[in-house]
C-alpha cells in the first residue's frame, strides 16, 4: 500500500470523519453550555480530571511517555472496539467532548480564551484529527459488521488491516509528536498567556 492508497481510504471514511466531528464539537458545545448552567455539572465532569493530575508532577519526558501511551491505547479502542457496532467509538466521542466543553467553560472564565488556545492548540492540531480519524475508523467498522449481520458482503479482514495499518504507521508517530509538544511546548505556550 502507498500514501495514495491512505488518502483513497480517508476519502471513504469521510462520512465516518464527518459525523465524528460533528458529535465531537456539538457534545463540546452541549458541555460548555451544560457548564454554564450547572456547578454540579462542572464538578461532576472535573472530578474525572483529577484523577490524571498526578502526571503533572512528572518530568517532561515521563508526561511524554504517558500522554503518547493514553492516546494511542485510547485510538487504539476507539478503532477497535468499534466492531461492538460503534458504540464504544461513540462513547469515546462523546465523553470527549463534553470534558472539552466543560473545560473550556471553566478555563475561560477562570483564566480567558488565550489561555484556553494556549493550552490546546500546539498539540491539539495534531492530536485531535487523529483521535476523530480513529473513532471514525472505529464507526466503519461498527457499521460494516452490521452490513455483514444482515448479510450485506463486507470485508471486515481487510478493514482490520487498514485499521491497524494507520494505527501504527500514522497514528503512532502523530501521537508521538503530539505528546512531545503537550510536555515541552504547550507549558510555555500556558506560560506566555498567563502573563
Amino acid at each position: 500500500m502507498s500514501l495514495k492508497d491512505d488518502l483513497i481510504y480517508l476519502r471513504q471514511l469521510g462520512g465516518y470523519i464527518a459525523l465524528s466531528v460533528v458529535l465531537f464539537f456539538g457534545t463540546a458545545l452541549m458541555g460548555y453550555l451544560a457548564a454554564s448552567q450547572d456547578q454540579e455539572f462542572i464538578d461532576l465532569w472535573l472530578k474525572e480530571l483529577e484523577m490524571l493530575k498526578w502526571i503533572a508532577a512528572l518530568p517532561p519526558w515521563k508526561i511524554l511517555i504517558v500522554i503518547f501511551a493514553k492516546n494511542l491505547l485510547a485510538c487504539a479502542m476507539a478503532i477497535l472496539l468499534g466492531l461492538g457496532l460503534g458504540l464504544i467509538p461513540m462513547l469515546v466521542v462523546t465523553s470527549n467532548g463534553i470534558v472539552l466543553g466543560v473545560v473550556s467553560y471553566q478555563v475561560i472564565h477562570n483564566q480567558g480564551v488565550a489561555y484556553l488556545a494556549a493550552g490546546i492548540l500546539p498539540h491539539g492540531i495534531i492530536e485531535l484529527p487523529v483521535v476523530l480519524v480513529s473513532i471514525a475508523m472505529g464507526l466503519r467498522l461498527g457499521h460494516l459488521l452490521l452490513l455483514s449481520l444482515i448479510g450485506e458482503k463486507t470485508d471486515l479482514r481487510k478493514e482490520a488491516f487498514l485499521c491497524v495499518r494507520f494505527l501504527l504507521l500514522w497514528a503512532a508517530p502523530l501521537l508521538l509528536l503530539a505528546a512531545a509538544i503537550e510536555s515541552f511546548i504547550t507549558p510555555i505556550a500556558i506560560s506566555l498567556a498567563s502573563r
